[in-house]
Order: C-alpha cells, then structure tokens, then sequence
C-alpha cells in the first residue's frame, strides 16, 4: 500500500466517523456493479440514511476522495467540464454526495470539503463540509476528526523528524 492510499483510507474513516456522530446509518458501497465512467473513476464509497429514516429512498451515497491540494485538482476538473470525474458520476448516481479529504486547506478552509456546483455549467467548488445545511454535520464533530487526520497524516510523512532514543 502506498502513502496516498494509506491517507484515502484514514479519510474514508474519518469522514464515516463525521457521518456517524451526526446520527446517520451507514452501509458499505460493496458487491454492486460498478460500470467505469472514466480512468480514474469516483464512485460511492457508502451510503448514509438519517437515522430512523424510512423509507430507505431517504439514503444517499457518499463518495470520499483524498486529494493532497484540492485548488489544483478543482481546477483541472472544471477544465474538464461536462466530462469531469464528478459529473459523470453525479449522472451514474443521482444524490451523490461528494466528499474530498485533504491535509493542505486554503486557510481558514477545513480538511473536509464537499463538492458543490457543476450542475448547468457553473464551475465546480468546495464548500467546508460544515457549511452543508442539508447534511447537518456539526463544527465540532468535523474538527475533532480534522485534528487526528493532521495528527495521523503527521504520522506517515516521509519527512518527519525521526525520533531517537537516548542511550544510557
């Protein structure tokens, strides 16, 4: 396993973690079909459903994708236009929320951001997942879990001092 699929991992925990504490159910995106739209496909990673909601049409997808610097990533995708990534999974499945994770945020931005716009030709975005009215993720919630992902991320970097132990 490499390190960008070690953090995709963490996210992908963490960001169920968030979805958890904000009360939802959740349920693996697995065993299902999955038609490839492009060459780096973005697909559901779980669905979440309020909890208690019924029926299960209340439940949506949740794709959760890191990204090292998402302002690049944004605008290369919105290049694409009606071809990006997002949108083609958007039409595959209709609901799709997306998700991306990312340990270098524009500051005062969140580690957690969702994707917003790209419907009509307006330009892709990313909103703090925290400012999502229709998700209802508490600030708290989000930034417990943004402070471990900076502590685990810290954790795996490559060029983070190593510690020595003294000799007696």
């Amino acid at each position: 396993m490499d390190l960008h699929e070690a953090k995709e991992r963490i996210a992908i925990a963490l960001v169920e973690s968030i979805f958890r504490r904000a009360g939802y159910g959740i349920r693996q995106f697995a065993g299902e079909p999955v038609p490839r739209v492009a060459p780096e496909d973005f697909t559901p990673t779980f669905y979440v459903a309020a909890a208690g909601a019924h029926p299960p049409e209340r439940e949506f997808p949740i794709g959760v994708a890191y990204r090292p610097f998402l302002e690049p990533y944004i605008a290369l995708e919105n290049q694409r236009r009606q071809s990006s990534v997002f949108i083609l999974a958007r039409r595959q499945w209709p609901g799709l929320q997306l998700v991306l994770v990312t340990d270098h945020p524009e500051g005062g931005r969140s580690c957690f951001q969702a994707l917003a716009g790209g419907e009509r030709g307006t330009e892709l975005k990313t909103v703090d997942l925290v400012h999502m009215p229709e998700l209802a993720i508490l600030p708290r919630d989000a930034a417990d879990n943004e402070d471990l992902l900076l502590r685990i991320y810290a954790l795996l970097s490559p060029d983070r001092p190593r510690r020595t132990l003294a000799r007696v």
